[in-house]
């Protein structure tokens, strides 16, 4: 792990999310992969399950954008210390999403007192093929306290 605080952070925002597991952020179930505080980015991994695919038995779309606007959240909350609230995203779906495990990399690429805007990437896991792209961008709202669910 690159950034062991900043991973921290994202943790524990990540453990409140847990704690009410029927609600999306708990049922995504992303787990921290990576990140750096300095250079502004992180990365999550996804396991496919049956909860989320399509007839076809890939990842179904309305997954990955929550997915995508997920890790952006978490990623923005962590870096600003506030609560956070998507203002726009958009998502453009690149390959269908067969494969059971995906790392998605996301790089907060402006950061102010008020907005913080995204680009994700979602990548298969195995092959590193592109699958899907987001961009978004995050209002915050106030000081999040150490220990308060998001």
């Amino acid at each position: 792990m690159k950034d062991q605080q900043f991973a921290s952070d994202i943790t524990e925002l990540y453990s409140f999310a847990q704690k009410e597991p029927e609600r999306l952020n708990a049922r995504l179930n992303l787990k921290l992969h990576d990140c750096s505080r300095d250079e502004m980015w992180v990365e999550f991994l996804f396991e496919s399950g049956e909860w989320c695919l399509n007839p076809y038995g890939g990842v179904h779309g309305g997954a990955i954008c929550s997915m995508i606007d997920t890790a952006m959240g978490f990623s923005c909350a962590a870096y600003s210390g506030k609560y956070v609230s998507t203002t726009d995203l958009s998502v453009s779906y690149l390959k269908p999403m067969m494969g059971k495990c995906y790392i998605i990399h996301v790089d907060l690429t402006q950061a102010g007192s008020r907005m913080i805007r995204c680009m994700a990437k979602v990548s298969d896991a195995e092959s590193g093929v592109l699958c899907a792209t987001g961009m978004g961008s995050f209002i915050t709202s106030g000081d999040r306290p150490k220990g308060v669910r998001v």
